[in-house]
């Protein structure tokens, strides 16, 4: 296991500033998650790690030694390609071999070291195929089984599950969760899907326009974002703009709304609150005193495990809403009046701007 260090990490291309002043402590044996929207700059970092570019600037240090010197077949990392990046004109167990043909392993301990790791990623029945006669989860856990067999200090994975179908996503991601944690070995992993980040890290950086906007455990991140972008792109958000009423009340979807005493003061009229899909409760009440609303029901969606509505609220346009699909909320018709109710604690404040900073 392995601490990673990026101290100050900048990368420039052209007039376009892809990383500015990146600064993170990734723990020894942590799964380490990048998410971020396209273009945020979370491959470049992770690039930058691997060795595959150098940055304008900073340092990245793996247990406390500096490796920018070395060039990307020196760093002893390992490498996990969105696009598998198997060779195809050599079998599933040459592929894995590789790397360690390329160490220079001898002969005897290469053949145990990737019977013992095709054993590990269930492709052991699969040794002599050849990549075309595998599907896409087995290629990607050639590519897997490669990167893991040299025993790298560091496993970088680079959107590994992005071609799959959404059911082999799920399968492969739980299989990678458990092969990280029983090797013990540090890994930073870079996706723009939030269930996956949320799902399978210690830690989730949340980045945007090449800075990082948060770093936290899944929880933290998805129940207490720093800031307005990454409540909005982490689960989703309905932003409700605030009002003041005569007094100088604040004032949500028309009506006076109990604000949390430390927050009070640092409201202006630019301000925005936030409540999650899933806390807006859709004909029913809430267990603590908070803000209530009737409007018209636009559209449902039945997805399975979960109802998405659209309502309407006259003059304060529209609040998505996530419900357990009961008979009852099967039942709603679109041009319906619902109720609406939201507890005041499931609500947030942010100040002013794309990236306002959570208010607390």
């Amino acid at each position: 296991m392995s601490q990673v260090q990026l101290k100050n990490i900048k990368k420039v291309y052209g007039s376009h500033v892809a990383l500015k002043d990146i600064n993170l402590s990734i723990d020894s044996g942590a799964f380490f998650t990048l998410l971020g929207p396209s273009g945020c700059g979370k491959t470049t970092l992770l690039r930058a790690i691997a060795g595959f570019h150098q940055q304008d600037a900073g340092d990245i240090l793996v247990d406390g030694q500096s490796i920018i010197h070395l060039g990307a077949n020196q760093r002893n990392v390992g490498m996990v390609f969105q696009d598998y990046a198997v060779f195809p004109h050599l079998s599933v167990f040459d592929n894995v071999a590789f790397g360690l043909t390329q160490q220079k392993v001898p002969a005897a301990d290469i053949g145990q070291r990737v019977r013992e790791m095709l054993a590990t990623v269930q492709l052991d029945e699969h040794a002599q195929r050849m990549p075309h006669q595998l599907s896409g989860g087995q290629q990607q856990r050639v590519g897997l089984a490669r990167a893991l067999v040299t025993r790298p200090k560091v496993l970088l994975m680079d959107e590994p599950l992005s071609n799959l179908d959404a059911k082999l996503r799920v399968d492969l991601r739980r299989d990678i969760r458990v092969l990280q944690q029983s090797f013990g070995i540090t890994t930073v992993y870079v996706t723009h899907d939030q269930e996956e980040a949320l799902s399978i890290s210690d830690r989730v950086c949340v980045m945007h326009d090449g800075v990082v906007q948060q770093v936290g455990t899944p929880w933290d991140v998805y129940n207490r974002p720093a800031n307005r972008f990454v409540a909005s792109f982490v689960g989703s958000n309905n932003f409700m703009p605030l009002a003041r009423d005569a007094a100088g009340a604040a004032m949500l979807l028309g009506q006076a709304t109990a604000v949390p005493q430390a927050v009070q003061g640092k409201l202006n009229s630019r301000c925005v609150a936030a409540i999650r899909r899933e806390c807006v409760r859709v004909n029913q009440a809430t267990a603590e005193p908070g803000l209530l609303a009737s409007g018209v029901l636009r559209q449902a969606m039945f997805t399975g495990r979960e109802l998405q509505l659209t309502i309407d609220i006259a003059g304060h346009g529209l609040i998505e809403a996530l419900a357990t699909p009961t008979a009852a909320m099967m039942a709603l018709q679109t041009g319906q009046t619902v109720d609406l109710a939201m507890q005041a604690s499931d609500i947030l404040y942010f100040s002013e701007g794309t990236t306002g900073a959570l208010l607390q």
